[in-house]
């Protein structure tokens, strides 16, 4: 056994434990306690990263580590790092009973850290239900709200649909090959092309493609806001990771994979920036965003080009930094009495909360691709790859719906700067752990932006 290379896995383990005995042992509600000693494990399951001596196996060749996956191991520390320090705040003020909240972060984290190094679709199957296990319990845990409940039954009854899709797929793909691993071969079987299809499903489900959306909205509404800066971020680069992984492994070898993609994409990107005009909440505005930018990111999989999934991978990264920032902002207006994230909350915010409204600017121009925000970048190296490798129909297609996008989040932009304010909700008070992520982000969205060569040069030499 290979103990180095689950170092971050053991690490983030023991910590959970850790966290875990700690809720058990204390009388009282210590969230503030609790979230520290689990931001610290975090620190130290990333620093740990650097430690792994790879390239390396274990678990009968089940579990791999390369730069490829430490990397997004790395990324996903991060975003859930800053998740947790800036929301043990809103859980105080909400009067949340829960103490479980640290480690189910860390629990769902771990999950995905295992899906990200398996070799065999039955360990990322482990992997990817114990992170979507936690999720459905941390959607649900606003217990006495309807739309917390709502959410999290939506999110559970067709996530479940998911987990079948892919334990059906698995079962395909061994049924015509005799093997599980992601490396299995197309042997011109219809039963492997419908398994590749229904893992491909599983897949555009958890990253909230169309036509397998539709617990998005709710489960992000519902959600304590802290919770969806997690579902819209960490599962994001996690899978797509992944998808990246399967796709060239597995996907590639049909030959139809191109015209499945093609379609989700497409379908994603127009149908979640048409849907998000009629939205009345910036919340729910934000979830639908989520699903075009599932197809911005799905649009890139045509193809098994290294340049040009560089470009997704950094696009994933740099979309996380934008949306953690974005539902930070969201996190700390929700502490305020009576605030619900409609649109008529935000007129005349930037006169009552100017840095709060400027950031919240700075992020939604960042989600549009504002030069020189990182978004941009990754949006301009997707476009330039499709022109590379000749789709020029999907990169119209993909700038097309990057400028209608753009209408419904500068509406946020004008009710907060151009709109007088109907109604006062009294002072907020920003924690160090949100201040800490909200500049954290600031400073992600803009050096991504300005420096994309760093992040996007590793990419190149893992992949």
């Amino acid at each position: 056994m290979n103990w180095n290379a689950l170092l971050p896995e053991l690490v983030l383990s023991i910590g959970v434990l850790l966290v875990f005995t700690l809720e058990i042992l204390m009388k009282e509600r210590h969230q503030r306690t609790l979230s520290l000693v689990a931001f610290l494990v975090l620190v130290a399951s990333a620093f740990s990263v650097f430690f792994v001596n790879y390239p390396a196996r274990t678990l009968f060749d089940g579990f791999s580590v390369d730069g490829y996956n430490l990397l997004a191991k790395f990324l996903m520390i991060a975003v859930t790092g800053l998740v947790l320090i800036s929301s043990y705040d809103y859980f105080s003020k909400k009067g949340s009973p829960y103490g479980e909240i640290p480690y189910l972060y860390l629990i769902a984290l771990l999950g995905f850290m295992v899906m990200i190094s398996s070799e065999n679709l039955a360990i990322v199957f482990v992997g990817l239900e114990l992170a979507s296990i936690t999720m459905y319990i941390l959607v649900g845990l606003f217990r006495r709200e309807y739309l917390s409940k709502e959410g999290a039954f939506k999110y559970l009854v067709i996530g479940t649909t998911g987990t079948s899709m892919f334990v059906l797929g698995s079962a395909l793909v061994y049924g015509s090959t005799g093997t599980i691993t992601l490396s299995a071969k197309n042997t011109g079987d219809p039963i492997f092309a419908l398994g590749v299809l229904f893992l491909i499903s599983a897949l555009a489900l958890k990253v909230s493609a169309v036509p397998f959306h539709f617990w998005t909205p709710d489960a992000y509404e519902g959600a304590p806001t802290p919770t969806t800066s997690f579902l819209a971020t960490v599962p994001k680069i996690g899978v797509y990771f992944l998808f990246v992984k399967l796709t060239i492994y597995l996907f590639s070898t049909l030959p139809s994979w191109k015209v499945v993609l093609a379609v989700i994409a497409v379908a994603s990107m127009f149908y979640g920036n048409l849907m998000a005009y009629v939205q009345r909440s910036v919340k729910r505005l934000l979830a639908y965003s989520s699903i075009a930018h599932a197809g911005y990111f799905t649009v890139a999989l045509t193809s098994v080009d290294r340049v040009l999934i560089s470009a997704l991978l950094f696009y994933v990264v740099a979309y996380a930094v934008a949306t953690l920032g974005a539902f930070t902002v969201l996190s700390v207006l929700e502490k305020k009495e009576g605030w619900t994230h409609s649109f008529t909350d935000f007129k005349g915010l930037f006169r009552e909360h100017p840095v709060l409204a400027s950031m919240l600017a700075l992020f939604l121009f960042a989600l549009i691709g504002i030069p020189p925000m990182a978004v941009f970048v990754g949006k301009l190296a997707i476009f330039m790859g499709l022109v590379k490798i000749e789709m020029f129909p999907l990169a119209v297609l993909f700038a097309l719906a990057s400028v209608i996008s753009a209408g419904y989040y500068i509406k946020v932009i004008v009710y907060m700067f151009l709109h007088d304010k109907e109604r006062g909700y009294g002072g907020v008070e920003v924690s160090a752990g949100e201040s800490l992520t909200l500049v954290v982000t600031c400073f992600g969205v803009i050096l991504l932006g300005l420096f994309p060569g760093t992040l996007i040069g590793l990419l190149l030499r893992f992949l």
